[in-house]
């Protein structure tokens, strides 16, 4: 490697500098960012992604590998290459225990470096980036449906919070890979089926989505794509239209079955298409939980960023107001985003922190430096879904008694 030499740039004899700073767009965090879980290997024959020079693994191989107990090493490296780059492909890792590959593209062509057209994949994706409201990237994540806890876990706190699977069979796997979500409580399982008896098993999970829709239709991808992204708490799922996804003109018997077990069909209402629903498999509404994920993750960062930034926070009632004021600022923000319900008494966040001061922390608590002694609630905001309208008419018609 050449050694780089730091060079200062040349000074002009004049009176005015003009010093030029070019911003770039920041990579999108935060929770609405999309992972397609693409399952390969032990007979599940999906998609598997290619290599650097283009040439699709060998499947064969593969399984073979999978026999052998010791973990083999990953055929991709983590570090990309010029052409990586070049094809869009933003982020590449591997797990050397699974052999699970993760990867961030940039655009559908970066996606098709890997996944060609006509693959199921590449379909998931397209369906995604055909939405107005989609994010700067898309995640794809190559696993064995057989070593499906431990890759989930290698790669769980990563950049998403949507996971798409590109197979939509539902199964026994289906309610294991729900029940991971189920357990976390920080991600969200997106299911597609056009059988709502599929969700039968699945009925009473608050972090599974079920859609309801013609599996020719990428409704899945469609869905995270124009709505995860939005600013969490200001928006409700229901009553969005999805690109290239085509409604359905349901029966109200139809339309009663969807709703008995909390899935989400793709209607036409009054001529156009909407997101008949809001809610997860449990019942509970999406952007509520949605809203719970944004508090907890913010303040988590707010207070680790005080942590780091604080030259000390000392164990005594200033420290504790810091720690206070911080979740307070947290709080605010979530109110103001329309996550907190107004107070109608006071016109402000619905919210309450408490904190208990050093006398009431434990010895061992002191002794440690831990402080354990704030918590806080709050009344989350919800939302309209379906109106009544009382009206009368006045009629000069006189008549018969």
């Amino acid at each position: 490697m050449a050694k780089v030499n730091t060079v200062a740039p040349y000074d002009r004899p004049q009176d005015v500098n003009v010093l030029m700073t070019v911003l770039h767009p920041q990579p999108i965090q935060g929770l609405g960012n999309i992972l397609l879980l693409n399952f390969t290997g032990s007979g599940n024959s999906q998609d598997a992604g290619k290599s650097d020079t283009g040439k699709s693994q060998d499947t064969g191989a593969q399984d073979k590998d999978q026999k052998t107990p010791s973990a083999q090493k990953p055929a991709l490296p983590d570090d990309l290459s010029n052409q990586d780059r070049l094809n869009g492909l933003l982020f590449r890792k591997a797990d050397k225990d699974t052999g699970a590959i993760y990867r961030e593209y940039v655009n559908l062509d970066a996606v098709a470096v890997d996944y060609p057209e006509g693959t199921t994949a590449y379909n998931k994706a397209s369906a995604y980036f055909a939405q107005d409201n989609h994010s700067d990237r898309i995640a794809i994540l190559d696993l064995d449906k057989s070593k499906m806890l431990d890759s989930l876990k290698a790669f769980w706190f990563f950049n998403w919070t949507f996971a798409v699977c590109v197979d939509n069979t539902i199964d026994d796997t289906t309610v294991q890979l729900a029940n991971i979500f189920e357990a976390n409580k920080n991600k969200f399982l997106v299911l597609q089926t056009n059988d709502l008896s599929d969700y039968t098993q699945l009925f009473g999970q608050n972090y599974t989505i079920g859609l309801k829709h013609d599996l020719s239709e990428c409704m899945d991808a469609a869905f995270v794509g124009n709505i995860a992204t939005l600013p969490v708490g200001s928006i409700t799922w229901k009553f969005k239209p999805l690109k290239g996804i085509t409604a359905e003109t349901l029966t109200t018997t139809e339309l009663a079955g969807i709703n008995r077990v909390h899935a989400i069909a793709y209607e036409e209402m009054m001529g156009r298409g909407q997101t008949s629903e809001g809610r997860t498999l449990s019942g509970e509404y999406i952007d509520l939980l949605h809203g719970v994920m944004w508090v907890q993750t913010t303040a988590e960062s707010r207070l680790e960023t005080l942590l780091q930034t604080s030259g000390k926070i000392p164990y005594e009632e200033k420290g504790i107001n810091m720690i206070v004021a911080t979740l307070t600022q947290v709080m605010n923000e979530a109110y103001n985003r329309q996550i907190i319900m107004t107070n109608p008494d006071t016109g402000r966040g619905m919210f309450s922190i408490t904190a208990t001061p050093r006398s009431a922390q434990s010895r061992d608590d002191l002794s440690n430096r831990h402080y354990g002694g704030v918590s806080f609630e709050y009344h989350a905001s919800s939302a309209i879904h379906t109106i009544v309208v009382n009206g009368s008419v006045d009629s000069d018609t006189i008549m018969a008694a």
